[in-house]
C-alpha cells in the first residue's frame, strides 16, 4: 500500500455519508485531502441535498470542497441507451467511468499526488471494476487504489453519518436507481 503521508489526495465524493468512510482512513494515514464533488448522474433536487450534506462534512473536518457544475443532461447523453440495464450493469459502468475521468482530469490539472473515490465505500459497488476503470484512464495524477469498504468502512460511514446527523439517501442517485428503489417499495 502506498505511503500517502503528506500527499495531496483528491477524493471524488458521491455523497456525505460515503465520504465519511474514506476521509477517516485517509486522514489517519496522514494525507492532505480535498473533496471533489462531480456527479452529473444525480437527479436534480437530490444533487443539492447531497451537496449540502457534503458541505457539513467538509466543515466538520475543515477540508476544502470543490463542487463542479451539475449537468444532468451530460449523464443522460451516455446513460439513456442503457435505461433498461440492471443496477450495476453497463449504465453504471459508464457513469463510474465518467466520474473517475472528471476526478483524474481535475487532479492532474491541479497538482494532486493521487486521486481516489468514495465509490468503493458502498457494498453495492464493484471495487475491482472501479480500479480497472481508473487504471485504464491513466493521467497525470495516479489513482490511489483503496477499497474503503474494507475494515468496516461502510459501517463507519453509517455510524458517522448518524453522529453528524447528515442526510443519507436510499438510492444511488440517478433516475433509474430511484425508479428501481421505488418499485421495490
Amino acid at each position: 500500500m502506498e505511503d500517502i503521508k503528506d500527499k495531496k489526495i483528491l477524493l471524488h465524493v458521491c455523497c456525505g455519508p460515503c465520504s465519511l468512510g474514506a476521509i477517516e482512513p485517509l486522514l489517519s494515514d496522514g494525507a492532505i485531502v480535498t473533496l471533489y464533488y462531480y456527479n452529473p448522474c444525480i437527479v436534480v433536487g437530490e444533487y443539492d441535498k447531497r451537496l449540502a450534506a457534503l458541505r457539513t462534512v467538509a466543515e466538520h473536518y475543515g477540508l476544502p470542497l470543490v463542487a463542479e457544475d451539475h449537468d444532468y443532461s451530460h449523464f443522460l447523453s451516455y446513460a439513456e441507451p442503457y435505461a433498461d440495464a440492471p443496477e450495476g450493469g453497463e449504465r453504471c459502468r459508464y457513469c463510474m467511468d465518467d466520474r473517475l475521468r472528471g476526478a483524474a482530469e481535475y487532479a492532474g490539472a491541479h497538482g494532486f499526488d493521487y486521486y481516489t473515490t468514495t465509490l468503493t465505500v458502498s457494498p453495492h459497488k464493484n471495487s475491482k471494476l472501479i480500479f480497472s476503470l481508473a487504471d485504464a484512464i491513466g493521467g497525470a495524477a495516479p489513482f490511489l487504489h483503496r477499497d474503503f469498504k474494507k475494515r468496516d468502512g461502510f459501517l463507519l460511514s453509517c455510524r458517522l453519518a448518524r453522529e453528524l446527523d447528515i442526510y443519507r439517501q436510499k438510492f444511488c442517485g440517478c433516475e433509474y436507481s430511484l425508479a428501481a428503489t421505488e418499485a421495490r417499495g
